[in-house]
């Protein structure tokens, strides 16, 4: 009889213990269901943030890259400057009064060597035809000056001359954009504006 007890005790406390472990369970799983999508919402606005710091850092990188290259090509290059139409502007002649003022498409240097900036609304490019010789060859390369991933937009270029001696200001403005400029999302745009004025070395002056 005392046996029999005991067995029925044993059977008691086993079906208590398997009770217990799946009341644990079932609250683990509600508290793993209540982390798990904070967690995953945490994750996936860290990944945002990366990538945007991301995109921002390329779109710099190409933007300091673009405004360098042409104060270098320009300031050293450029001597002479030229519209769509071939006409110089911001000239050192005095028919007209100053200042002196135009919308650069092109330039020459001292040996009349040219080139010319050309942009399509996404892309801005540096053209140009081997000097004849005996002028050198200029130290910059042709080509377009961004990347597929990074556009150009609302580039504007002018220049303005104040008097015969002065020396010729280009001014240039553009924004560089990772991909797009606009988005429905605004965590998705990337981009920075530029501005920068470029004093020509060498010029005509008369």
């Amino acid at each position: 009889m005392t046996h029999q007890i005991n067995i029925k005790h044993q059977t008691s406390n086993i079906k208590h213990f398997a009770a217990f472990t799946l009341i644990e369970t079932l609250v683990v799983i509600f508290v793993l269901g209540l982390v798990f999508p904070l967690v995953f919402s945490i994750i996936f606005v860290i990944l945002q943030q990366q990538l945007k710091i991301f995109r921002l850092t390329e779109v710099k990188r190409q933007g300091d890259y673009i405004v360098s290259f042409l104060q270098d090509v320009i300031k050293d290059n450029g001597y002479k400057i030229y519209n769509n139409a071939g006409s110089e502007i911001c000239e050192a002649g005095d028919t007209f009064p100053f200042p002196h003022s135009g919308t650069p498409s092109s330039f020459s240097d001292e040996y009349s060597s040219s080139f010319s900036l050309s942009y399509d609304g996404s892309n801005l490019s540096i053209i140009y035809t081997n000097p004849v010789a005996p002028a050198p060859t200029f130290a910059f390369p042709p080509g377009s000056l961004n990347s597929s991933k990074v556009i150009v937009d609302s580039f504007l270029a002018s220049c303005n001359r104040v008097s015969q001696f002065s020396a010729p200001l280009v001014s240039i403005s553009f924004k560089t954009c990772y991909g797009s400029c606009t988005s429905t999302r605004p965590e998705e745009i990337a981009v920075l504006d530029y501005q920068t004025n470029i004093k020509l070395r060498s010029f005509p002056t008369q």
